[in-house]
């Protein structure tokens, strides 16, 4: 024999809970006629009786306890079951492949995912730090933040952050050498050139409409900004870099701002992604990193 429809089961539950047909009815959104017929079918198929009615009075026959017992047992893990999917639908959930800069993503992203993956144990993270311009859909990344000018319309683009970059330079650099006046004082310096683009070895000054072009001298090039700040913290020179990447360092005191009213131009982090439907996974660290930022 099939075991009786699911309807039937519920309305049963219900009026055990409520103590009354009526009550039941209301609380199904049916009528009390409904209730009755529904009750006399599940005995029927059952061919058991599960309640003593009489004109004044309701109680569940022993049998009807045992069903009782069972069947709500039954309908709240239904219940339970029916908000775990919903949940998956709403919450972060599943693999994420994050793309990053090294010191942007050392900065700024590594420093809340401890956190973020507590709150989400279902997702997977997958993250690649690199200062290398990666290319989205053939390796697969979700999600990626990059600093500066977009260069692929294909892509879908959602700016971030404010950002330009600044010159730095440690206390005890400064305390050594100096703090330049003018950006032609940085010929006198050492500074911490960048190969990881022209913007890097060629030094595009801007204030108040004015602009200067420099091409730094120092003993030492790299070719990300990680290695950039560690090395300016550490005393060897001036950095011209993002201000999102260097902005603890300065908080911490490793670093100052030299020459302020010079910087670069204005180009902001940027949250990339390919051209499709954004998962919830990527959506949820997007929200969730977005909301702790906006808290510093």
């Amino acid at each position: 024999m099939n075991a009786p429809s699911l309807h039937l089961v519920q309305t049963f539950v219900a009026v055990v809970e409520h103590h009354s047909f009526a009550r039941a009815a209301h609380a199904l959104g049916i009528t009390p006629s409904s209730v009755s017929r529904f009750i006399k079918t599940l005995e029927r198929q059952l061919g058991a009786t599960l309640l003593n009615r009489t004109t004044r009075a309701m109680s569940l026959t022993e049998s009807g306890k045992r069903y009782f017992a069972e069947c709500h047992q039954a309908l709240s893990q239904l219940t339970q079951a029916a908000d775990m999917v919903r949940d998956e639908q709403t919450l972060p959930y599943g693999a994420l492949v994050v793309s990053a800069p090294v010191a942007f993503g050392h900065t700024h992203l590594v420093p809340y995912l401890s956190e973020f993956l507590a709150a989400y144990p279902q997702v997977q993270l997958d993250l690649h730090l690199t200062d290398d311009y990666v290319d989205l859909v053939s390796e697969g990344i979700m999600l990626a933040f990059r600093i500066g000018r977009m260069k692929d319309s294909s892509l879908i683009a959602h700016k971030l952050l404010e950002n330009r970059r600044i010159l730095v330079a440690a206390p005890a650099y400064l305390k050594k050498r100096g703090v330049p006046e003018v950006p032609e004082d940085l010929y006198q310096h050492e500074c911490i050139v960048s190969s990881a683009s022209q913007d890097g070895v060629l030094w595009r000054l801007f204030s108040a409409g004015e602009e200067r072009t420099l091409a730094p001298k120092g003993s030492v090039k790299v070719d990300n900004a990680d290695a950039a700040r560690r090395l300016c913290i550490d005393a060897h020179g001036i950095a011209f870099h993002s201000a999102v990447t260097m902005a603890a360092a300065i908080d911490a005191g490793e670093l100052v701002q030299i020459l302020p009213q010079w910087t670069g131009r204005e180009t902001g982090v940027y949250c990339v992604r390919p051209n499709r439907r954004i998962g919830p996974a990527a959506q949820g660290l997007l929200d969730f990193l977005t909301a702790r930022w906006q808290q510093k």
